[in-house]
């Protein structure tokens, strides 16, 4: 049986935004990250736009406050919180919190 038109559209989305995150890993490693911001910016457009959900590790790859993408060590600090027992991420840039 076919898809959908509308199965078919996201199915290609899905693909992109991989494929998207893949080149703002590679510009990043090139020493261009106001490159890989811009492919961040793309992939949210296309989260916005086509109503796609991302999967939990694409959404620990980058900042969604500033696009950044997350470097452990260089744009993102790993803090453990003992109390409560789990892992916030905090980016360098903006001070965007994210609890895993």
């Amino acid at each position: 049986m076919a898809k959908s038109p509308k199965g078919l559209i996201k199915s290609s989305v899905r693909e992109s935004i991989v494929q998207l995150l893949g080149e703002a890993e590679k510009s990043w490693d090139d020493g261009k990250p106001g490159r890989s911001e811009r492919y961040v910016e793309m992939v949210m457009a296309l989260v916005k736009k086509h109503k796609v959900r991302l999967t939990d590790d694409q959404k620990r790859r980058f900042c969604r406050k500033c696009n950044s993408w997350w470097v452990p060590a260089k744009t993102v600090k790993l803090i453990f919180d003992q109390r409560h027992h789990f892992i916030k991420m905090r980016c360098a840039k903006c001070e965007y919190t994210r609890r895993l």
